[in-house]
């Protein structure tokens, strides 16, 4: 089984098994925790069948060494999860795999909508599809005309987040928040937004890792707020904010209306 078939055969095992758990009726956080739990072990069996070396970060239950510890398997089995326990209907698995223990050494990347099944995987080397489909960012350069994501989730600071993207907000042509941002980081490797903002500096490694890294193999932008290219070592504590956008002119012009705010 390749890389390709093992993504893929894992993302479908996961849709199964949470929509069996989720019974798409709405249920408590601490029921939903326990379900996270249950995906990321079942993820852990299927790659022990399948590798004798390994190491699984996993949202819920941390990291995890076989062997000599490669490939790495970065995994959010349910990227939305408090949709997921509402009953809201959009939230998604997001798997990223990399070869060392660095953000630039990611080989492959799903994120799968668990609602619809709309299937995202990307290779390095050879871009990334959509349900089978090569897709490619979009070719807006200009805020104005600009269909945006932005993650406003964020509690107790809310005024303070406000301010620093109003000026995003307030340009952008339009905007969109869907709670899964690893989804919504996908649509902008595939043309459907034009670019993804999160500032909020909470998102962990297997929130954003599959997601950024198939931005970037689909030829899109992927910077941190002060616009240098997002790159990392691979910890337990890792929290980023960041702004995937369809290109570097886009992208540009975002930073330098955030500048304008900070400074």
């Amino acid at each position: 089984m390749d890389l390709n078939e093992t993504l893929i055969e894992i993302a479908k095992r996961i849709q199964i098994k949470a929509s069996e758990k989720l019974k798409h009726k709405p249920i408590s956080e601490e029921e939903g925790a326990k379900i996270d739990v249950e995906l990321e072990e079942e993820i852990i069996r299927f790659l022990r069948e399948r590798y004798s070396y390994f190491t699984f970060i996993g949202e819920e239950t941390g990291k995890h060494v076989y062997g000599s510890g490669k490939p790495i398997f970065i995994v959010d089995p349910l990227d939305g999860s408090l949709n997921a326990y509402r009953g809201y209907p959009i939230y998604s698995t997001s798997i990223a795999v990399a070869e060392e223990n660095n953000f630039r050494s990611i080989i492959g990347g799903i994120v799968m909508n668990l609602v619809t099944g709309d299937t995202f995987i990307g290779l390095k080397g050879f871009g990334v599809k959509l349900n089978g489909r090569r897709v490619t960012p979009s070719k807006v350069k200009n805020l104005s005309e600009a269909l945006i994501a932005v993650d406003m989730n964020i509690r107790g600071k809310y005024l303070q987040h406000l301010k620093l993207v109003t000026p995003l907000i307030s340009e952008a042509k339009h905007v969109r928040f869907i709670g899964t941002d690893a989804l919504e980081t996908c649509f902008v490797a595939a043309g459907i937004c034009d670019a993804f903002i999160d500032l909020r500096g909470v998102l962990r490694l297997t929130d954003f890792a599959a997601a950024c890294f198939m931005v970037k193999e689909a030829g899109g932008i992927v910077i941190n707020e002060y616009g240098s290219t997002l790159d990392f070592e691979f910890n337990d504590n890792i929290r980023s904010k960041y702004i995937a956008a369809a290109n570097m002119e886009l992208a540009k012009e975002i930073i330098n209306r955030i500048k304008s705010v900070i400074e």
